[in-house]
This record gives structure tokens, C-alpha cells and sequence, in this order.
């Protein structure tokens, strides 16, 4: 297995690709694909600090992560930001790396690749914090790699506006 950084313009040629990965990783519609290919990939061009990278065995992708700079001006930061401002977290938010997805092919998770996706993004990524969203799910199996890796709940239990399925707003501090 061979992991690198997907420069931008890579990712944007790979959307399809991408998108298929998160498709099989989540057991997704062919329409939630297209949405997230759409939307997600095609706007990180617009976020500042987008770094991505890609799980490649025998030169094939078969998992990526990709995440951006914490914007207060975004979606997700004006969603979950005033929840760490009550749960008393407001300075996660400050020089904080928001971690938008992890995927791994259902047939490649279980060897590490999680765990070697998201090493080297801490040492890519140059902020103190990284932040993330998670299922509620006590027993959702990314939950168990964020927390080996260092994650901590910040406000478990968040609700999206309009989206009924509870979150974890989960943080890592880089170590000193």
C-alpha cells in the first residue's frame, strides 16, 4: 500500500473514482454518490487549506481522506461551532483542521489503512486541532479508530438542523 497527497486538480480528475469509494464504503444510492461528487469534491477548490490524500494498492485508489482549514464562514463551522461554544469549546476552533471524510473500500478496511491515512495527515495537516463529525453510534467502528488515534467526544449527541440522526463532534490536539 502506497499513501500520498492528492493535489487538488488530481482529486478533481478522480471525483468519479472518489465518489464510487464512498458509495461502497457507506452501501450508498447511486444519487447520494452523485450529490457528494457534486458538491463535496467539486467545491474543495473553494475551502482554503484543502489537503487530501489517497490508499493506493498496485497503483489503485481504494481509500482517501480530505479535509480543509476551519472556516467560521462555512456550513459545517456555523453548524457545530455555536455547540462548542456552549459545551465550552470554543478554542478548538482556533488554528483547527476540519477532517471531512475518511473512506476506505469495504474490502480493504480491517489492515490499517484508517489508521495510515490519518498519521499522515497529522503530519501534513499544520494545525494544533482537527476536528470531526461521527456517528452517535457507540459501536461505529470509525469511532473506535478516531479515539485510538486521539479523538476526543466535544459534544456528543449534535443534531444537524433538519437531519434527525444524532452526531459526534469529535477533537485531537496535536501533541506539544
Amino acid at each position: 500500500m502506497t499513501i500520498r497527497t492528492l493535489e487538488t486538480a488530481e482529486v478533481l480528475r478522480r471525483a468519479d473514482e472518489i465518489a464510487r469509494i464512498y458509495q461502497r464504503a457507506f452501501g450508498y444510492s447511486d444519487e447520494r454518490r452523485d450529490h457528494f461528487r457534486d458538491t463535496r469534491i467539486a467545491y474543495l477548490p473553494l475551502y482554503d487549506g484543502a489537503l487530501a490524500l489517497g490508499a493506493f494498492d498496485d497503483g489503485a485508489l481504494v481509500g482517501f481522506v480530505y479535509g480543509f482549514d476551519y472556516q467560521p464562514e462555512h456550513w459545517w463551522p456555523q453548524q457545530v461551532g455555536p455547540a462548542l461554544d456552549r459545551a465550552g469549546h470554543t478554542a478548538w476552533t482556533h488554528d483547527a483542521f476540519e477532517l471531512n471524510e475518511l473512506e476506505i473500500l469495504p474490502e480493504h478496511q480491517g489492515q490499517g489503512l484508517g489508521t495510515a491515512l490519518l498519521r499522515a495527515l497529522f503530519t501534513r495537516a499544520p494545525q494544533r486541532h482537527t476536528l470531526l463529525s461521527t456517528t452517535a453510534d457507540p459501536a461505529d467502528r470509525a469511532k473506535v479508530l478516531y479515539r485510538r488515534l486521539g479523538f476526543v467526544d466535544l459534544v456528543p449527541g449534535f443534531r444537524y438542523a433538519g437531519i434527525g440522526e444524532p452526531a459526534n463532534i469529535m477533537g485531537r490536539r496535536r501533541a506539544a
